[in-house]
């Protein structure tokens, strides 16, 4: 056993198949002739008894599972709290609730179903609420609470009851013959609230029957419990249903006018209905039909093992496959801490797992490799932009203390160098490390500062702050560029009141900021350049240098927070701009 175990691991897949599939294809097709021969001599009838008790079961499963989607549609109310609402009502209802309970009837049967004739709900006050797929009248004076149909339903006390060939007057034109399905209505173990019935014609009972062939002198009936004919797929052998026993369940042998008859009776305990398959003796002479059959349980039974070997063969091929597959999906989400080890199956499938394992360490080897040339990159690039703001900042406000000096303000000079001192020492301490909203807030206010002693009166600024977003953590410098993009080149050709709106709120990317000026805003022209400038699509602006700043500023967003976050822009063309900063929300 060892060593062909050994031999047979050897093997290639073709050759498994082969050796698998031959003997199992050939041995039971040999044992089928062998044993036809038999069967048809000692065992037709036998044959034709279970073929009619096979049956029999067979179109009783079906009719169950057919009326078992019949039998949910009377659960209808149940689904709809505002239809139970109106059956727990008494009295006239409104246009509306009738009108509601109406349409969910009719959206109910309006469905490719040929064999739903009509569905209707009446309530216990005597309320009837009806719908069919026929120009049928509904007869409204009908006393139902007097039919049989309503007073089963009523004693079986929220089950599903079956009602054979309706003949009530209950529907005036009746276009049909129907069999109904009823249930009582009612909550838990309240009253009974009413009855929904559900008419159903006998095409789907035909195409149940239709396909069943016991012979050529043979008959299927369904009975109900008073033994009356619910259905029957022909005429034949209506003169037996008064002969058959309906206690006696099975095979039983009865004679009617001279001819033997052989019965197989079965009770459905879904429904109470009675199912009798009724064929003639004589049908032992053909028993040629019976070997055919045979051949084709026996041709089957080899295709079912045939399938399931082929299904368990196959899975010991696809399953190291899988593996493979579902490792790879792994190192395409970076995890790599992981590596093929069935390597005691196919010599195949090993090899590719061998592969893998070297190729997963590679990948490994060289996306560490490019991970930290990018994090050494992007360090970089940060430390640098960092280091492009300080000399920019300082040009513009060293040229403020330039020109309060040069008209005497002392007072002034002293005020916006305290001002000045206190924002550089902020910018060089917090530097390298995150800081409060709140800071930056208070960086902008000191900056603004130095800006309304430059200015007077002539400008104004207005918070609108959001107090539980001031302690979450941001990038230092922040808001200075944008403000001061603002003072210097949004007003440049402003002599009226400038204003500057300051706002802070959550946003779902996290935190939106604001900066609005009353500016003269940019051009069509110059706001697509500016758009392009942030992009990287040009390298630099042709109508003025003021979008450095921006541009720094956008690049650092996205460097610490990814490209998702950055500076976005609402221009309006000669009464000023919108900036809007977008940063993640961190609390810590």
């Amino acid at each position: 056993m060892f060593l062909f175990n050994n031999y047979w691991k050897n093997w290639t897949i073709k050759k498994r198949l082969i050796m698998t599939f031959l003997p199992l294809a050939l041995l039971p097709m040999i044992f089928s002739n062998v044993i036809a021969g038999w069967i048809y001599s000692n065992q037709i009838s036998k044959g034709i008894e279970s073929n009619v008790a096979n049956t029999v079961n067979l179109v009783n499963n079906h009719l169950n599972t057919y009326l078992d989607e019949i039998t949910r549609m009377t659960v209808l109310p149940y689904y709809n709290n505002r239809i139970l609402s109106i059956m727990q009502e008494s009295g006239k209802i409104s246009d509306t609730d009738y009108n509601q309970v109406q349409a969910l009837l009719s959206q109910s049967i309006r469905n490719p179903r040929a064999d739903l004739q009509s569905v209707s709900i009446y309530r216990s006050d005597g309320q009837i609420f009806s719908s069919s797929i026929y120009s049928a009248d509904i007869n409204y004076q009908f006393d139902f609470k007097n039919s049989i149909w309503y007073k089963r339903a009523v004693e079986a006390k929220g089950k599903v009851v079956f009602i054979a060939k309706s003949s009530d007057s209950r529907i005036v034109n009746r276009p049909e013959a129907v069999f109904s399905v009823a249930r009582a209505i009612k909550i838990y173990n309240g009253p009974i609230l009413g009855v929904i019935i559900i008419d159903v014609n006998f095409t789907g009972l035909e195409s149940i029957f239709k396909p069943v062939d016991l012979g050529k002198d043979s008959n299927i009936i369904v009975l109900d419990e008073d033994q009356n004919v619910v259905y029957s797929k022909n005429s034949n052998y209506a003169q037996a249903i008064p002969s058959i026993e309906p206690s006696h369940e099975g095979v039983q042998h009865i004679t009617v006018d001279q001819d033997k008859l052989i019965v197989n009776h079965i009770n459905s305990e879904d429904t109470g209905w009675n199912i009798a398959g009724i064929v003639s003796e004589s049908e032992l002479d053909q028993g040629k039909q019976i070997v055919s059959r045979t051949i084709m349980v026996i041709s089957a039974i080899i295709f079912l093992i045939v399938l399931i070997v082929s299904v368990l063969l196959s899975d010991t091929i696809t399953k190291p496959l899988k593996t493979l597959r579902m490792l790879m999906g792994r190192v395409e989400k970076g995890d790599f801490n992981m590596s093929y080890e069935a390597f005691n199956g196919n010599l195949e499938i090993s090899s590719v797992g061998r592969a893998f394992n070297q190729m997963k360490q590679n990948m490994d080897k060289l996306i560490n490799q490019v991970l930290e040339t990018r994090y050494k990159q992007k360090e970089a690039e940060l430390n640098n932009l960092k280091l492009q703001i300080q000399p920019h900042f300082l040009f513009n406000n060293l040229e403020a203390i330039r020109a309060l000096a040069e008209i005497g303000d002392r007072k002034g000079v002293v005020d916006i160098t305290t001002a000045l001192g206190g924002m550089l020492r902020y910018s060089l301490t917090k530097q390298n490390s995150k800081v409060d909203l709140r800071e930056e807030i208070v960086q902008v206010q000191n900056y603004l500062k130095i800006e309304q002693i430059r200015s007077g009166e002539g400008l104004r600024i207005e918070y609108h702050l959001d107090e539980a977003l001031m302690n979450c953590k941001t990038i230092p410098i922040l808001l200075q560029p944008v403000v001061e993009n603002c003072i210097h080149h949004g007003f440049d050709r402003i002599r009226d009141l400038r204003r500057i709106n300051i706002s802070v709120q959550s946003c779902e990317e996290g935190i939106l900021i604001s900066v609005e000026d009353n500016g003269t805003g940019m051009t069509v022209e110059q706001y697509t350049l500016l758009q392009a400038y942030l992009a990287n699509e040009i390298n630099e602006l042709t109508f003025a240098n003021h979008g450095i700043g921006l541009k720094n500023l956008h690049a650092r967003i996205q460097l610490e927070y990814g490209m998702q976050f950055g500076l976005s822009f609402m221009n309006r063309e000669g009464e000023g701009m919108t900036v809007y900063i977008r940063i993640p929300r961190l609390e810590q």
